[in-house]
C-alpha cells in the first residue's frame, strides 16, 4: 500500500488526524507533549483505495523528556519519513506558523522531501483567518490544506489530495482488495521495563519501537503486522502495567493501561513478559489474573536470560520449578527463556504461538471424545462431590473453539467432584496435544438435554 507519514511539531493534532483518517480511536491523544513516541500505523480506505498512515511523535525535541526518549521519538519519525511516499506536514492553524515549524520545514526541504509534502493546517475551525496568513506560504511547501481533525471538516478533501499526489506507480486505483485480518493476534504484557519493546524489535529485526531503561517509555499499545513461516501475525506492544493503586485516575497512564487491556481482549495469545533475574511479585500475578479472566492462551517469557551467570544443565529446570510454583494456576502455559537484547530464542516465541493457535482452533469429533471418556472412566471412576449418590457421566462433547469448550452431561452436576473435572481437563490436554490454552468444561444435567 502507499505509505503516508504524518509529521510536525508536538501538539498540533497529528494523532487526532491519524484517528480521524483511519476511522478508529487507535492513537492515544492528549495535550501532553511527547504522548506519541513510537510509530503508530493504521490503514485508511478512501474511494476504493487503501493507504497506510503512520502517526509519529513531535519532531521538535521536548526538553522535559529524557534524552534517550526524545532522540528515539525523532529517530522513529525520521524513519517514517524515509519510508513514505507522501508526508503530511501538520501545523496548528489556530496559533499560526511558529519558528519551530519553519525550522522543521527547512529540514524537510533540505532532506529532499519538498515534492512529497502536503502542508496541513489543523484546528482551522477556530482559525479561518489563518487561510490568508502569508506565513504559511513562506514555508516554501505550497498551498496549505486547512482541516479540523477533531470535527472531520476538510478531511475528505485532504484524502482526495493524497490520492491525487501519490506517484502513479504507487496509486493502485480501485482494484486494491480489502486487507484480510491477520490470522494470529499476539499481545505483549508485563510490568514496566521487563523488555516488551525489546522483544518486539528482536522479533521484527528492526528498531520498530523506542527502547530505554526509563519506565513507561512505551505509552500506548502499538500493533505491527508481519509474516512468519507462512502465517500472518499482528503483535501488540503495550505500556507497562503498574499496580492500579499507583495509577492516577483519568491520567495518561490510566488511558495507556486501558488500551493495553483492550489489546489483551482482542488477541489470541497473551505473552506474559517477566524478568528472569528478578522475583515474581504481586503485580506479575495480578497481570496473570487479567489474562486468565480473558480466556486467552498464554506463554510465559522469562526475559534477560543473559543476566543469569554460571548456568548449568539444571539451571533451566530450577527456574521452571520456580515459575510453576509462582503461577500454579498456569501450569499448562509454556515457559520460554530468552534474551531479547542478544536476540536469543525470540523467534521461538512465534513457533510456540503457531502451535498454540492450532490448539485454540482444535475440533474433536464426538466419536473420539466418546472413546476418550470411556477410557478415562475406566482408568479413574468419577469422584463424588455433594450428596450420597454416585456421579454418572453420560456424554462429553465439544461446544466451541477459541478456546476449546466442552460440555459433560451427568446425572446430577452437584455430585460430581471438581477434581474430576480437572482430571478430564488434564487428560484432554495430553490426549489431543492442546498446548498453552485454557480448556473450559461446563457440567450439565443429562435429563435437560434428552429429547
Amino acid at each position: 500500500m502507499p505509505q503516508i507519514a504524518i509529521v510536525g511539531r508536538a501538539n498540533v493534532g497529528k494523532s487526532t488526524l491519524f484517528n480521524r483518517l483511519i476511522e478508529k480511536n487507535k492513537a492515544l491523544t492528549s495535550n501532553i507533549a511527547g504522548t506519541t513516541r513510537d510509530r503508530n500505523i493504521g490503514v485508511a480506505k478512501w474511494r476504493g483505495q487503501m493507504i497506510e498512515l503512520t502517526d509519529t511523535g513531535g519532531l521538535d525535541v521536548n526538553s522535559d523528556l529524557p534524552k534517550a526518549i526524545a532522540d528515539g521519538i525523532v529517530h522513529q519519525a525520521k524513519r517514517a519519513i524515509t519510508n513514505s511516499d507522501l508526508v503530511l506536514f501538520v501545523f496548528d492553524a489556530a496559533t499560526g506558523i511558529t519558528p519551530v515549524d519553519r525550522t522543521l520545514a527547512k529540514e524537510l526541504i533540505k532532506g529532499g522531501k519538498k515534492n512529497k509534502i502536503i502542508l496541513v493546517g489543523n484546528k482551522a475551525e477556530t482559525a479561518r483567518a489563518a487561510k490568508y496568513d502569508s506565513a504559511t506560504y513562506q514555508l516554501g511547501l505550497g498551498e496549505p490544506q486547512f482541516i479540523s481533525a477533531a470535527s472531520g471538516s476538510g478531511c475528505g478533501d485532504l484524502l482526495d489530495l493524497i490520492l491525487e499526489r501519490l506517484p502513479r506507480s504507487r496509486n493502485a486505483g480501485t482494484g486494491l482488495p480489502d486487507k484480510t485480518l491477520p490470522t494470529i493476534k499476539i499481545v505483549l504484557l508485563g510490568k514496566p521495563n521487563v523488555g516488551k519493546s525489546s522483544i518486539l524489535n528482536s522479533i521484527l529485526g528492526e528498531e520498530r519501537v523506542i527502547v530505554s531503561d526509563i519506565p513507561h517509555t512505551t505509552r500506548e499499545a502499538h500493533d505491527t503486522e508481519f509474516e512468519y513461516k507462512n502465517h500472518d501475525f499482528i503483535i501488540f506492544d503495550t505500556a507497562g502495567l503498574r499496580r492500579q493503586a499507583k495509577v492516577e485516575r483519568g491520567g495518561l497512564e490510566k488511558k495507556s493501561r486501558d488500551k493495553s487491556l483492550a489489546a489483551l481482549h482482542h488477541c489470541d495469545v497473551a505473552v506474559l513478559v517477566t524478568e528472569v533475574n528478578k522475583k515474581i511479585d504481586v503485580q506479575d500475578k495480578k497481570i496473570t489474573q487479567e489474562i486468565l479472566s480473558s480466556g486467552k492462551s498464554v506463554i510465559i517469557v522469562a526475559n534477560k536470560w543473559d543476566l543469569i551467570k554460571e548456568k548449568d544443565t539444571n539451571t533451566v529446570n530450577r527456574f521452571i520449578d520456580y515459575y510453576r510454583t509462582s503461577f500454579p494456576y498456569l501450569w499448562w502455559a509454556p515457559v520460554i527463556f530468552i534474551s531479547a537484547k542478544e536476540h536469543l530464542r525470540s523467534k521461538k516465541i512465534l513457533d510456540l504461538i503457531i502451535d498454540i493457535k492450532s490448539s485454540r482452533e482444535i475440533k474433536i469429533s464426538d466419536s473420539r471424545l466418546d472413546k476418550f471418556l470411556k477410557s478415562k472412566i475406566k482408568q479413574h471412576r468419577p469422584s463424588r462431590g455433594q450428596g450420597l449418590k454416585n456421579p454418572y457421566i453420560y456424554e462429553i462433547k465439544q461446544t466451541d473453539t477459541n478456546p476449546p469448550r466442552f460440555e459433560i452431561l451427568v446425572n446430577d452436576p452437584k455430585i460430581l467432584h471438581f477434581s474430576y473435572i480437572r482430571f478430564l481437563q488434564n487428560n484432554l490436554r495430553d490426549e489431543f496435544k492442546i498446548v498453552g490454552t485454557p480448556i473450559q468444561i461446563e457440567v450439565k444435567k443429562w435429563q435437560t438435554q434428552k429429547h
